[in-house]
């Protein structure tokens, strides 16, 4: 498999964004096909998110067609509607019947700061993100859910900057199976690489090179009343054959990778979500000890990763620049 491959290496797997650059919003949207085993997992302390509840240890609606990270808060769940008129126009899901109707299940992040409210359609950014997905390699940065995204600053303050945030995407194989991620860097803490070891993207002071770490400003951020608020989301993937708990499992660990990125997350202000799907291609069945903690940690490797490419392809926009500027 490349080095560059994205969450399109799984078989049955398309990806589309759809771009709002003068709303800085968007939509990114995954079809599976078969639909796929699904469960959800939120660590953030302010998660938002659509039809998951169903996906839960237990339950029997497990399977969905479509995924969706979006912009725009609670609007963007309305790309939900753009999705499920895709889904029965292409045949992909049935207008009725228990099921077989249209599932989808999706989250978001909060970028309402960043653009005007007026004029955004989420249904249409919906519709528009099936009919561009593909299962070409994955488009990154300033694209789809990513748009609107960025990272740090801590808290609000004269002085203290933050990092254009983005969408980004890796994926890798482990023996017979391939996982991959597709992640939405949208966080209060800053973005570390841990190929590098060193902190790439977040907050920092005006004019001057390097980043500030949250040791750095702790004292300062326990005397404030007004802290930022973000969201880091995203995709997690697999063709592996695993049955509902071992997929539950896999996504709860998975969120070690968002912690190996982003630093701190899961903050009471942050709504970190990941949702994973398991291909149908294969009958479940229960993967021994092992084989199972390879999968974990290339899944774990995987979700930090795209995290990473999610900022080091961000482009500047509104006030938020990129990593262009060498910081």
């Amino acid at each position: 498999m490349p080095p560059n491959a994205t969450l399109t290496a799984l078989r049955g797997v398309r990806v589309g964004h759809a771009t709002d650059l003068e709303r800085r919003t968007g939509t990114t949207v995954v079809l599976v096909e078969p639909p796929a085993m699904a469960f959800a997992d939120m660590r953030g302390g302010w998660p938002g998110s659509f039809d998951t509840a169903a996906s839960d240890l237990g339950k029997t609606f497990i399977h969905r067609h479509a995924l969706f990270l979006t912009g725009g808060d609670i609007y963007g769940y309305d790309a939900s509607v753009g999705i499920r008129s895709f889904l029965l126009e292409k045949g992909l899901a049935e207008p009725r019947g228990g099921g077989k109707m249209p599932a989808i299940m999706g989250t978001n992040i909060y970028d309402v700061h960043f653009g005007p409210l007026q004029g955004r359609d989420y249904i249409a950014l919906g519709r528009r993100a099936c009919d561009h997905a593909s299962s070409g390699r994955v488009a990154q940065g300033t694209v789809g859910a990513g748009t609107g995204a960025t990272v740090g600053p801590f808290y609000d303050a004269r002085g203290l900057l933050g990092t254009k945030g983005g969408l980004g995407s890796s994926a890798s194989r482990v023996g017979p199976w391939t996982v991959g991620a597709m992640i939405v860097t949208n966080s209060v803490g800053n973005v570390y690489d841990v190929s590098e070891g060193r902190t790439i993207a977040g907050t920092h002071r005006a004019g001057k090179a390097g980043f500030l770490e949250m040791d750095d400003v702790l004292d300062s951020y326990l005397r404030r009343s007004s802290v930022r608020y973000g969201t880091t989301i995203g995709v997690l993937g697999t063709d592996a054959p695993l049955d509902h708990e071992q997929l539950a499992r896999l996504v709860e660990l998975a969120h070690d990778g968002l912690a190996l990125a982003v630093r701190p997350a899961h903050l009471s202000t942050d709504g970190d979500t990941i949702l994973g799907f398991c291909t149908g291609r294969r009958p479940p069945r229960r993967l021994d000890p092992l084989a199972f903690d390879a999968l974990h940690h290339v899944a774990v490797r995987e979700v930090s990763r795209a995290a990473v490419h999610a900022v080091r392809h961000a482009t500047g926009l509104g006030g938020y620049e990129g990593l262009a500027d060498g910081r």
